[in-house]
């Protein structure tokens, strides 16, 4: 569209100087804004199909909260309401929104502190996955008060998965891929299956989605618009504000990944933008998860904007941040036709 045409421009210049940096093998880019998809492309070598990795997160969150509003939970709710196992010390006090924000204490994901012993994986029973995953977690212990910190915990999304399957008796992914991505067109989106895999068993609520960016910002899409997708209605508006609105006490930190205690704001399953607390520009209450596929979803409801990118790292043992968030920032700064 003529009117972002300058918006096009600065992506790909962005992005292409990380092509050409060596640092991203490709980029797949769609941006939606107030009812149309203004911006989208290819460059280099991009993947068709993403690896959302922990983007899978934000789909988790939402069907939580569909759970929410059909009465099946509350996010108050202590996790040991639905999962016995969390009924003993010191479990008994986290609840379901202490799960979607990080704030649980149970273990955080490895790569955030690779001083600590967080491996819980190794422990499961290769023989008896189902009933030897969540002592796995559990045996690992409560690393502080629930609610006191903010530590990044895979494990505690997988919960979330669990906590699906057993209020509707369905797979996590299948509930997911019912009531959230058929409903937003994802047709071709999807979870991973590898024989033999822990993740045929263990809820992939975490990470494991794999889909096109032009189907990821679909979902995006249906969260810019109000919850709806094609008139058909995924999420209220109550839910949309628990995604939009920080669930974190005042001052709360981020120490994972050497981050040395900055700010962090989160909601009821991702971050929120708060001005100051990231180093790139966006509307606030606007809303977004990455994922080290690399990707991202960026999305602001009052300005009906969505947009989604992949941008495969060269060397994926090496974030680059200003592949990923960088191109938020690009995004974010182009008020003149965005905000």
């Amino acid at each position: 569209m003529a009117e972002y045409q300058e918006l096009e421009q600065r992506l790909r210049l962005h992005l292409q100087s990380q092509i050409t940096a060596g640092r991203i093998r490709g980029a797949r880019y769609c941006v939606y804004v107030k009812g149309s998809f203004a911006v989208k492309g290819v460059l280099g070598m991009a993947e068709s199909l993403t690896e959302l990795q922990s983007v899978t997160k934000l789909f988790t969150a939402v069907a939580v909260l569909q759970l929410q509003e059909r009465g099946l939970l509350r996010l108050t709710d202590p996790v040991a309401g639905v999962l016995p196992e969390f009924a003993g010390e010191p479990f008994s006090g986290i609840t379901i929104l202490h799960l979607l924000t990080h704030t649980s204490g149970l273990v955080a994901l490895p790569a955030a502190f690779p001083e600590r012993d967080t491996d819980w994986e190794t422990g499961i029973d290769r023989e008896n996955v189902a009933g030897s995953w969540i002592p796995a977690i559990l045996k690992k212990g409560l690393f502080f008060t629930p609610g006191s910190r903010w530590e990044y915990s895979k494990a505690g999304f997988c919960i979330l998965g669990e906590i699906i399957r057993r209020l509707t008796g369905q797979r996590a992914e299948d509930y997911i891929w019912e009531r959230i991505l058929l409903p937003c067109e994802m047709k071709k989106s999807g979870w991973r299956a590898e024989p033999g895999s822990i993740w045929n068993t263990v809820p992939q609520t975490a990470a494991g989605l794999f889909a096109p960016v032009e189907e990821l910002v679909q979902f995006g899409v249906m969260l810019a618009e109000g919850g709806s997708y094609k008139g058909e209605r995924i999420l209220t508006e109550a839910s949309l504000c628990a995604l939009e609105t920080n669930q974190l006490p005042e001052g709360m930190q981020d120490f994972c990944w050497d981050h040395g205690g900055r700010r962090i704001a989160y909601g009821a399953g991702c971050p929120v933008y708060v001005p100051g607390y990231e180093s790139w520009t966006a509307a606030e209450r606007t809303i977004y998860h990455e994922g080290a596929g690399a990707c991202m979803l960026l999305v602001n409801r009052k300005e009906r904007l969505a947009a989604a990118w992949s941008v495969p790292f060269a060397d994926r043992s090496v974030w680059v941040e200003e592949a990923v968030k960088g191109t938020a920032g690009v995004i974010g700064s182009y008020r003149a036709c965005i905000w």
